[in-house]
């Protein structure tokens, strides 16, 4: 079985880092390279500048190889297993993006439950990019 490596994306700007990782990853181990987007619900197209970076993500994603998928459903994790499952992938690469204690919690049960239901996917998280917060700008001049 060859290796298949799914980068899951949300529609943010921070999405690009887990594309080049995971293209990183399929470069090292010679598999291939998907790109999954499960938006939940039912309207891919929700706010107001998502075609447009939607599009700059999939761009990106292609040009560095990877095949993208989109996809509504209501229960993201299911859905992110399904595809697993269906496109036989053996690494993932997932994003921690939530910020407060309850979302951290949700985000540990998603990441849990793909682990549970398939144990034979390694999965790698990529810790959320901090921004440098700089308050004291004489601290940083010479």
């Amino acid at each position: 079985m060859s290796e298949k490596v799914l980068a899951c994306i949300t529609i943010q700007q921070n999405s690009r880092r887990l594309i080049k990782k995971g293209a990183q990853l399929a470069s090292q181990i010679g598999g291939e390279l998907h790109v999954l987007h499960v938006e939940h619900g039912n309207n891919i197209l929700s706010q107001n500048n998502t075609a447009e970076l939607l599009q700059e993500l999939f761009d990106y994603a292609s040009d560095i190889g990877g095949e993208v998928h989109v996809v509504c459903d209501d229960n993201v994790p299911e859905r992110i297993v399904e595809f697993i499952k269906e496109m036989d992938i053996t690494q993932l690469v997932l994003g921690e993006t939530m910020r407060n204690k309850i979302h951290r919690l949700i985000a540990k049960d998603i990441e849990n439950y793909i682990t549970s239901t398939t144990p034979e996917v390694e999965i790698m998280v990529l810790e959320r990019e901090k921004k440098l917060n700089i308050k004291d700008k004489e601290a940083f001049s010479s």
